[in-house]
């Protein structure tokens, strides 16, 4: 489950991207409609329907909030990095919250975290092998990306992988109060 950005907000991570894009270019870089700040990866879901019962009680008495994107990062580091990311500028709190509330629903019905901090990131680019990426950590920056928006629901997707990369189907949609 995750939370997706307006198209807008993308819009302006597609800028910060290209700038990342020709210091790059060993990088896979992610394309727009697969970008969303995952909450929770829950890998194969035997049944659906524990799973949509435990999302609705982590998220029906939260409060939608401010969230704005920033600042690059990469795990597991710049210097063998992964995954390159950028994180949360404003919000961070709220939705590592958020999150919390949505592990704490899941870990009965079978999906427990994977036991290492939750950092709200946003992929942008994945390597096969680690790699020394500062130089796109810095061409994308560690400034805000685009305007503050409303964490105002969660999404359930289903993922499918093909030779193309991930293709993300939504599933259930999840809204927070007051969104």
């Amino acid at each position: 489950m995750a939370v997706r950005p307006p198209d807008e907000v993308l819009d302006a991570v597609a800028e910060v991207v290209a700038a990342g894009e020709p210091v790059g270019r060993a990088l896979r870089w992610c394309p727009p409609d697969q970008w969303h700040l995952t909450l929770q990866f829950l890998g194969p879901v035997p049944r659906l329907t524990p799973v949509v019962g435990a999302l609705a009680r982590a998220t029906g008495d939260r409060e939608a909030f401010p969230f704005r994107l920033g600042g690059a990062g990469a795990f597991p580091t710049p210097n063998r990095a992964r995954v390159v990311w950028v994180g949360a500028a404003e919000g961070r709190d709220d939705i590592v919250a958020l999150a919390g509330a949505v592990a704490a629903a899941l870990g009965p019905v079978g999906h427990e975290t994977e036991g290492r901090p939750f950092r709200p990131h946003l992929a942008l680019a994945r390597l096969r092998e680690p790699g020394n990426f500062g130089p796109v950590l810095a061409a994308i920056g560690s400034a805000p990306v685009g305007e503050a928006f409303t964490v105002g629901e969660v999404v359930l997707y289903e993922s499918r992988l093909s030779a193309q990369g991930p293709t993300y189907s939504v599933l259930e949609r999840f809204p927070l109060r007051n969104a």
